[in-house]
């Protein structure tokens, strides 16, 4: 009997090991390419996430929302279960339809036409990665300068130029749409599809390389990424922060707003704030004191009152 409460108790444990992996990975991911159809494909519309992290196809539950220009809620949708495919790189499609009868792909999960209007619009996948685009107009953080309006049969897709112009990193998220965002031809790749992504070779400087000269360790500068934060829009004046870096043995700078940076620790709970918009950053330093030249950074809003 004792043996087989170890055994319960071991498989127990092993799920909830599991579960919590899940709920740690699934949003590590930002949004590659959206396109919102034709005048041949009025309805073909979809938006591709790609992940930058393997295991982060974890995404059943978690949802998709949609705005129109003026900052209103159109849809969430929400992803019916996870995808198969988790390696680096890996994108998830959320597509109409006719997504399926414009391009030779397979669609990871459904999208309602008429939420992608090519003149003005915002995407969000959950509070990680928010994208506008055109005449939008609505108060969303996180986006920036809207990207131009979706010419004709085009896409909006994102840049991976920083740091590894040939991988998607968090670093190449700025927040700001203009800059992260150009017209291409759409090419949507479903979850199926391989990536064809490659990190950069060793010692080319980039995030995505081994570091370039005088980095004896053959590293590059450390990552920062945001794993726990506040809603956009909440009256917590106290809120905390959990965050992690790609290098064992790293340290951590915080600031808020305009401030220096300081030491701190993950997690990290904020002096209470005063009511109106701030902005937390993090960055992250190895042990041979290289700093991450792009701190995670998270813009949010405190209202009136108490949470």
């Amino acid at each position: 009997m004792r043996r087989l409460l170890w055994i319960v108790g071991l498989i127990v444990s092993v799920s909830a090991l599991a579960a919590s992996s899940a709920s740690a990975t699934f949003h590590e991911m930002s949004i590659r390419e959206i396109y919102a159809g034709s005048t041949t494909f009025p309805n073909a519309e979809y938006v591709e996430l790609q992940m930058w992290r393997s295991g982060q196809n974890f995404v059943g539950g978690h949802v998709l929302a949609t705005y129109g220009a003026g900052g209103g809620l159109l849809k969430e949708n929400f992803l019916a279960s996870n995808v198969p495919g988790s390696a680096n790189q890996s994108t998830i499609l959320i597509a109409t339809p006719e997504v399926a009868t414009q391009f030779p792909t397979a669609i990871d999960e459904p999208l309602s036409p008429g939420q992608l209007d090519p003149a003005g619009g915002a995407v969000c996948w959950e509070e990680i990665d928010c994208v506008s685009w055109g005449s939008f107009a609505g108060p969303l953080p996180g986006t920036g300068n809207p990207a131009p309006a979706i010419p004709d049969g085009m896409a909006l897709q994102r840049t991976i130029a920083p740091g590894c112009a040939t991988l998607l990193e968090p670093t190449d998220d700025h927040d700001n749409s203009a800059a992260d965002f150009s017209a291409v031809s759409p090419g949507p790749r479903a979850n199926s599809t391989a990536p064809t992504e490659q990190a950069c070779a060793p010692n080319s400087g980039g995030p995505g390389g081994a570091g370039g000269a005088g980095n004896p360790s053959g590293r590059g500068a450390p990552q920062t990424n945001l794993k726990r934060k506040p809603p956009h829009r909440s009256r917590d004046g106290t809120p905390t922060f959990a965050f992690a870096a790609d290098e064992a043995g790293s340290t951590f700078q915080c600031r808020l707003d305009s401030r220096p940076f300081r030491a701190c620790h993950s997690p990290f709970t904020t002096a209470r704030l005063s009511p109106g918009r701030h902005r937390f950053e993090v960055r992250a330093r190895d042990d041979s004191g290289r700093l991450d030249p792009s701190p995670a950074a998270y813009s949010f809003k405190v209202t009136a009152g108490r949470a």
